[in-house]
């Protein structure tokens, strides 16, 4: 399935974006393009003979929009002598949701752009022209003004779907949820990026075979260990580096339950994989000496970006100035007509942009 390729590189964009209150800001400006295009909406609607509202829309949003965002935080992060420890509520990865209704849809979409993950729906009855399909449009363009792949929503029929490429399978029928999730392995995984840890690296192996732990050793390129630890998803992965940004790299994306830059693969644990639809829990660990350190990389696992509770008046404040501050959000993005980003896009996406842009979108 070529689609999966698209959404393993929209994942890695997404996730090694690190701009403060992205989601927040990416959500904020969708919000206004859903409501600017209220009459489009009502066409289709119209056009459809659809049994739903504009407001059945913009509700399914906004709830969506208030719910818990767990992304990247964290109550134990923690420092030791000679280390940063953790574990945080991290993305899945690539999931796919088996549905026909928009409302679901619109929801799925909102709690992946918070979570990071990659949405793909799935629809065994699909048609271009759909409410869907222009809920993905105004989505996915939204995420390209601010340099996120438009690849990672998508909507797909039922039959391109190869449901076992996927991380997670969501399936919806008369309103019940059943989700199915891919378990992590008892392999380990030693990602060796410079030799200069040679000896500690044989003292490690030693340290596993002794305790009977399953580990295999990788010291190709970074992208085809990060493939490998994907399709393995080993409970425990870790990279010997003196490079801050490739281990920064390897730790927000290495798809295991226990990944670790420079550290034993003995101070794994077990965690709970299966937060919610959106999330496990990976722990971290990382060297906090001289020669490898990752604070400057890890903004989002400090106490600078954690999620912190205001006082009411903090609240209020924020509440009275939220208009002034979408306003100022759609005006810095629309200045710029044209995306930077540039990039392959699924050409199910193609057919339906041409399509829905020329009926219904102004500029």
């Amino acid at each position: 399935m070529e689609e999966i390729k698209l959404l393993n590189n929209a994942f890695r964009i997404y996730n090694l974006n690190d701009t403060p209150d992205l989601s927040k800001k990416v959500l904020d400006y969708i919000l206004l393009r859903l409501i600017d295009n209220k009459e489009n909406f009502e066409k289709m609607i119209e056009m459809l003979k659809a049994e739903i509202s504009f407001n059945d829309i913009l509700n399914a949003f906004n709830e969506a929009y208030k719910e818990s965002d767990f992304y990247k935080k964290s109550n134990n992060y923690k420092q030791g002598k000679n280390y940063y420890s953790g574990d945080f509520p991290v993305p899945i990865g690539n999931i796919v949701v088996e549905t026909n209704n928009v409302l679901d849809v619109i929801k799925y979409f909102v709690g992946g752009i918070k979570s990071r993950n990659t949405i793909t729906i799935s629809q065994t009855e699909y048609y271009e022209l759909s409410l869907s399909n222009m809920v993905l449009i105004i989505f996915v363009e939204a995420l390209a003004k601010f340099n996120i792949s438009r690849n990672t929503l998508m909507i797909l029929p039922f039959e391109e779907c190869m449901y076992e490429e996927f991380d997670e399978i969501v399936e919806i029928e008369n309103g019940k949820v059943n989700i199915k999730q891919k378990s992590f392995s008892e392999k380990n995984i030693i990602y060796i990026e410079d030799y200069a840890f040679d000896s500690e690296i044989k003292r490690e192996m030693d340290r596993l075979k002794t305790k009977n732990i399953n580990f295999e050793i990788i010291d190709s390129t970074l992208e085809s260990a990060l493939e490998k630890i994907k399709n393995e998803k080993p409970k425990g992965a870790t990279i010997y580096t003196k490079n801050p940004s490739m281990a920064y790299d390897f730790i927000t994306l290495a798809n295991s339950q226990n990944v670790f830059v420079n550290s034993s693969l003995l101070n794994k644990e077990e965690l709970n994989d299966k937060i919610n639809k959106f999330y496990y829990k990976k722990k971290i660990m990382y060297p906090s000496g001289q020669e490898i350190n990752l604070d400057e990389y890890f903004k989002e696992y400090t106490n600078k970006f954690r999620e912190i509770k205001t006082d009411l008046f903090v609240k209020e404040k924020a509440n009275y100035i939220l208009k002034d501050e979408n306003k100022k959000i759609k005006t810095e993005v629309e200045s710029n007509n044209e995306t930077s980003l540039i990039e392959v896009v699924n050409p199910w996406y193609k057919r339906i942009f041409e399509k829905i842009k020329k009926l219904f979108f102004r500029k």
